[in-house]
């Protein structure tokens, strides 16, 4: 995660309300190097409250329609029913006033599996997930720290599926990339190194999953 500075730019973005967009114009009249470092850095920005901000719909979804509405509305907006799932688990696990840009959505997401959801209840059994983010942006931890740091306290709640589904789709996503990669472009030194490159993914994560096993 990088630092966060203060950039000083003509970019006219508009920030009110604790909303933030961005006309696409802007880039049009952007010349100086910091016009586009503050164009990309708002970007930056606008995606991770779209991610939340899509948790804040699937929560409001939920709660207006019942929990069962979430498969239908999950197949009308032509998204994953599990990734908007996951939207919601993290948008009711960290309300409003809990939130951070310091962070990205995905430390969050981690976070909420330090504590389970009790349905019948409508709340979390713990608050576990709070202290993990604070750690987080205190110790500056990247999301692959912080993923290595909560299985190391063995923090993470049984039962939960979710997170599994989190990283098998985000699999199945590699996948299609690997499998439209334009093969007639590359020569056959280039197929052995991505080929040896692969390898060695495959072979780190495994070394890394088999203590769990």
């Amino acid at each position: 995660m990088s630092e966060d500075k203060v950039i000083t730019t003509k970019i006219p973005s508009l920030i009110t309300d604790n909303s933030i967009t961005l006309n696409p114009k802007d880039l049009d009249s952007a010349t100086a190097w910091e016009d586009f470092i503050s164009i990309w850095t708002i970007s930056q920005e606008i995606d991770m409250r779209n991610q939340w901000f899509k948790g804040d719909i699937a929560n409001r979804v939920s709660v207006v329609h019942g929990d069962g509405s979430l498969i239908k509305f999950a197949n009308e907006v032509h998204e994953n029913s599990a990734t908007v799932e996951h939207y919601r688990r993290v948008s009711r696990a960290f309300p409003k006033d809990s939130r951070t840009m310091n962070l990205s959505w995905t430390h969050y997401f981690l976070a909420s599996f330090t504590d389970s959801f009790n349905k019948g209840e409508s709340k979390f059994e713990s608050d576990n997930r709070f202290k993990w983010v604070e750690k987080a942006e205190i110790e500056n931890w990247s999301t692959t720290r912080m993923t290595e740091e909560i299985k190391k306290s063995n923090a993470l709640v049984s039962g939960n599926q979710d997170i599994f589904d989190y990283y098998n789709q985000y699999l199945e996503k590699v996948k299609h990339v690997l499998l439209h990669v334009e093969k007639s472009k590359l020569s056959k030194d280039q197929i052995d190194k991505l080929l040896d490159k692969l390898m060695i993914v495959y072979n780190d994560f495994t070394i890394y999953l088999d203590d769990q096993r």
